[in-house]
């Protein structure tokens, strides 16, 4: 049985898919809570060493089955080997408030791989430390403090569906 017709008849429909995929506009970014704005005064302004950043999340009907990823990164050169940094996020608590913040530990070194790339094949990135996932929660700020010479990135992760597990 030659399958190859039937095929060719579902290339103009996986090609119509695949345009209507692509030509979604981009999400625009939600707006800041602005009720999350005033807590901003209770965590700490400065740490020595360190550049903070504020992260204020939009309200969402679902923040349950949300989690936001802290990413430390270091912009540097990069080759066709696999690097990564040292660091972790450590949680403080702000006295007296039971606010949480973060602040990234790390010394900034950079491992490699150290294979013999190609030549021409360096070009401009960046390597990031071990990220955390934290409780997306539209009422406060994200405070996130990061060593000097490095940025923050950050992710919005969303739950799937719950399922029944099998039992065997």
């Amino acid at each position: 049985m030659n399958t190859t017709p039937r095929l060719l008849a579902l290339l103009p429909l996986c090609g119509a898919l695949l345009a209507a995929c692509a030509q979604q506009p981009p999400a625009a970014p939600a707006a800041p809570n602005p009720a999350a704005s005033p807590e901003l005064k209770a965590f700490p302004s400065s740490l020595a060493g360190h550049r903070r950043h504020v992260i204020e999340l939009p309200a969402l009907p679902d923040e349950a089955d949300r989690q936001l990823e802290l990413i430390g990164v270091k912009s540097m050169t990069v080759d066709c080997n696999s690097r990564g940094m040292d660091g972790r996020f450590e949680a403080r608590d702000v006295a007296g408030w039971g606010y949480t913040y973060w602040v990234l530990r790390s010394q900034g070194q950079v491992r490699d791989t150290m294979m013999a790339c190609p030549p021409g094949s360096q070009r401009p990135g960046f390597v990031q430390a071990e990220s955390t996932l934290v409780r997306y929660n539209s009422r406060l700020p994200v405070v996130v403090f990061v060593p000097e010479g490095m940025a923050l990135r950050y992710r919005v992760w969303r739950a799937g569906a719950a399922q029944d597990a099998p039992r065997r």
